[in-house]
């Protein structure tokens, strides 16, 4: 018992030193919790009431009043294999409410049912329709837009027939987890059901030959079927059953381990809601982009893709807002993610927390911080991305995913033990190469606004003064226990024969070049980077710098490391880092930053002192397709007009 509260007296001492520290005193500090949740419009998800005639009933609500809503509606098109949304037809909504939240949109699905417009719906007696609602925002003076899908059967004539509602699947399907033998099928429907996958085969005339179906273990709405007994570096076709079977969809097998496999991988990140309006600001998404690269990389024969971060605005209090961009940008590659798998990693905006309004004794009546803190357990940003994505979990070599990290704060006592790395820690081989991802914005805590200044800052001492009051981790510091699981797994790989190379996948650049000079890796000054990065040691997670140097010491000391793929930055550029910059530097490593999935652009920042091993940069929205044939491994870079950006035949010359 003595020991406890001396742990506490410890602790309490520590917290007040550090509070002054940031020179603000204890007693000059109230604050409050609050909501913030910017991109917000819709207060749930979209209610299908059922149908009156042919018409099916929509409700909705939104937590401010808004003008009466929009809603197009058509249907899935399938070309070759890829479904994408054919809206055809529109409609408008009523209010329910005088206040003007409450909203009921009615898609008369007997529109589709034309001669002119059916695309199977009559023979089929129904089917599967999508459907956009667009909202009016007045906060910012837009629309918004939310995609959904529904299936329905009619018994009768059209028009004049019965029209019931179906169990849909709402998401998906999606591929995930290849192996040589095996895969995970992921959907979600809107009512519990029993999952079913059907897997077949094809003859030489291009027949499909069923071959086996597998079975969830449960009724319920998320579903998550394991296929096996299947063969190395081959092509199979699936089918998922509600009702009844889905379309078919192909996947193909990974190759066997440490075979010398010719393949390409994609990747790019940042795929957050852009500027210019319409799908490039689509539920914190840029879905424009971000649908228009997921099929350039399949056109272009990617096997799977890597994406690193930055997947949504988020950096909201609200849950349901969180989950809500999740399966936007879901929605968004679905077309593609039913093909070949996509392994997700977390960014600085995959966050969902408690937010503040702080105030200090030095701030007039109007001013204050906006702070936050990542929240832990199952409302974590962690958790809820585990929930929604079909990841690793843990290391491929056993040694399973890093402990959560532990660290306190005052208002945290009892609450020390952050979110887990389940799902966004993990490693993953394909052929001979090695993929880890990591998570370089665990637990973070910060500030996103400071009306002292009436816009958002990078003040250093706003957000140590956050990280004094609420815990957490800084951006793009890596913990104490990552780390060591890190070094774990760097080793397994280097020393497994079978295994040539090894690229490492997080957010945020250890060298950063333009737009997160600020933070990052370095948190320096923007345009005077050649001043140098932030280490103070007095202030929490303060040795950036040194941490920074930690993590490049170990990366660079395997010989196998070839390259670190980096977002954060919404541009794109290809550096070379070796001892020249630092003696402990070993190996020479790549680090490429491909940030430009659709958000807003930055440019360079020539003032950082390995400004002159950057050796490619552009503004470019763009996506990288990497080439592995046996041991060479190249790299094109295309933006959004197909051009080719960059172009290098065999990164491994470094070597």
């Amino acid at each position: 018992m003595v020991g406890r509260w001396m742990n506490y007296l410890f602790k309490s001492l520590m917290f007040m030193l550090m509070i002054i520290l940031t020179s603000v005193s204890a007693d000059a500090i109230t604050f409050s919790t609050m909501e913030y949740r910017p991109d917000m419009l819709l207060s749930n998800e979209p209610n299908v009431i059922g149908f009156e005639g042919s018409s099916v009933i929509v409700e909705f609500e939104t937590i401010i009043d808004a003008p009466t809503s929009v809603v197009y509606f058509g249907v899935p098109h399938t070309e070759g294999f890829l479904t994408t949304p054919r809206y055809r037809k529109s409609a408008l909504g009523i209010h329910i409410d005088e206040r003007k939240t409450e909203h009921q949109v009615k898609i008369d699905v007997s529109k589709l049912e034309d001669v002119h417009y059916d695309t199977g719906l009559i023979e089929g007696n129904g089917g599967t329709i999508v459907y956009r609602i667009e909202v009016f925002d007045s906060r910012v003076n837009t629309t918004r837009a939310y995609d959904r899908r529904l299936r329905y059967k009619r018994e009768g004539a059209p028009k004049t027939g019965t029209y019931t509602t179906l169990t849909t699947v709402t998401e998906g399907p999606f591929v995930d987890l290849l192996t040589q033998n095996s895969a995970v099928i992921s959907w979600e429907t809107d009512k519990p059901t029993e999952g079913i996958v059907r897997v077949y085969t094809q003859d030489k005339t291009n027949t499909l030959i069923e071959k086996e179906d597998f079975y969830s273990k449960e009724d319920s709405t998320k579903h998550e079927v394991t296929v096996a007994n299947l063969q190395p570096d081959s092509t199979y076709f699936y089918q998922v059953y509600t009702d009844e079977f889905s379309s078919t969809y192909p996947f193909k097998t990974a190759p066997i381990p440490g075979n010398a496999a010719t393949f390409k991988f994609g990747f790019m990140s940042d795929s957050r809601a852009g500027v210019g309006g319409g799908e490039r600001a689509q539920n914190g998404v840029n879905a424009k982009d971000l649908g228009r690269f997921a099929i350039e990389l399949y056109t272009k024969r990617a096997d799977f893709v890597c994406f690193g971060g930055d997947l949504i605005n988020g950096y909201t209090s609200n849950v349901w807002d969180y989950t809500s961009q999740l399966k936007t940008w879901k929605r968004t590659i679905q077309p593609v993610g039913a093909l070949i798998p996509f392994y997700e990693s977390i960014g600085n905006h995959e966050q969902v927390g408690t937010y503040y309004r702080v105030k200090t004794v030095d701030m007039k009546q109007n001013e204050n911080y906006i702070q936050f803190a990542g929240t832990v357990g199952d409302d974590s940003a962690e958790s809820i991305f585990a929930k929604e994505f079909v990841n690793p979990i843990g290391s491929i070599y056993g040694h399973g995913i890093p402990e959560p990290e532990n660290k306190w704060s005052s208002n945290t006592a009892g609450k020390d033990v952050g979110p887990t790395y389940k799902e966004n820690v993990y490693s993953f081989n394909y052929g001979r190469i090695h993929f880890i991802s990591l998570n370089s914005n665990y637990w973070t805590t910060g500030y996103r606004s400071q009306s002292k200044y009436g816009q958002k800052s990078q003040d250093k001492d706003a957000i140590n003064l956050a990280l004094n009051l609420f815990g957490g981790n800084r951006e793009g510091y890596l913990m104490n226990n990552q780390m060591d699981w890190l070094k774990k797994e760097l080793d397994a790989a280097q020393n497994d024969s079978k295994i040539d190379w090894i690229f490492i996948i997080l957010h945020e650049p250890p060298f950063p070049n333009g737009g997160h000079v600020k933070d990052a890796m370095y948190w320096g000054t923007p345009g005077q980077g050649e001043l140098g990065g932030y280490n103070n040691k007095d202030v929490p997670f303060g040795d950036v710098i040194d941490m920074r140097n930690r993590f490049w010491t170990v990366v660079s000391s395997k010989s196998k490391v070839l390259g670190v793929l980096c977002g954060d930055e919404h541009n794109y550029s290809r550096t070379l880092i070796d001892s020249s910059l630092n003696p402990d530097f070993e190996y020479p490593v790549w680090q490429i930053i491909s940030g430009g999935c659709g958000a807003p652009y930055y440019v360079q920042d020539k003032s950082v002192p390995w400004v002159e091993h950057v050796k490619a940069f552009t503004i470019d929205k763009h996506f990288c397709v990497f080439s592995v044939d046996k041991q060479q491994i190249g790299l094109e870079v295309y933006n959004d007009n197909s051009q080719l950006l960059d172009s290098i035949l065999d990164l491994t010359t470094i070597r």
